[in-house]
C-alpha cells in the first residue's frame, strides 16, 4: 500500500495579535521545524502523532510517500501565503500520484487569514 504522509499543525487563537507566517513554520517554535521528504520517516519513535503512526506500522510492507510536516507555535491566524505554500506542496504531489491512503497529521484548531477552518 502506498501511503502519502504529511502534517500541518497550528493552534490558532483568533484574539492573538500575531500571525503565523512561513518562517514560523520553517522554525517550528516548540516543535520540530519544517521537515520535507524522506526525513519525515525519522519521526519514528518521537512523541508526536506522526511518530506513533510510523511506530505502529513498523514491520509492515508499505511504500511511504513523505511530503512535508510543518508546525508553528500557537498564535493568531496562519497567513494565506504560508497556508497556500504548505498545502500546495501536498496537493502538487496528489495531482501527480495516486496513493492508496493519506495520513495527514493535523491539530484541528487552525484558522487562516482567508479561511475560518484551515483543516476543513
Amino acid at each position: 500500500m502506498k501511503i502519502l504522509i504529511a502534517g500541518f499543525q497550528h493552534e490558532t487563537n483568533t484574539f492573538a495579535p500575531s500571525v503565523a507566517d512561513w518562517d514560523d513554520f520553517v522554525e517550528g517554535g516548540g516543535m520540530p521545524g519544517m521537515v520535507e521528504g524522506a526525513a519525515l520517516l525519522d519521526f519514528k519513535g518521537i512523541n508526536l502523532p506522526l511518530g506513533g503512526f510510523l511506530d505502529e506500522l513498523e514491520g509492515e510492507e508499505h511504500e511511504y510517500l513523505p511530503i512535508i510536516w510543518a508546525s508553528a507555535s500557537p498564535s493568531g491566524p496562519v497567513t494565506k501565503d504560508a497556508f497556500e505554500r504548505i498545502v500546495g506542496k501536498i496537493t502538487d504531489v496528489l495531482k501527480q500520484q495516486t496513493p492508496d491512503a493519506v495520513y495527514l497529521d493535523i491539530h484541528g484548531a487552525m484558522v487562516v487569514e482567508h479561511v475560518d477552518d484551515g483543516e476543513a
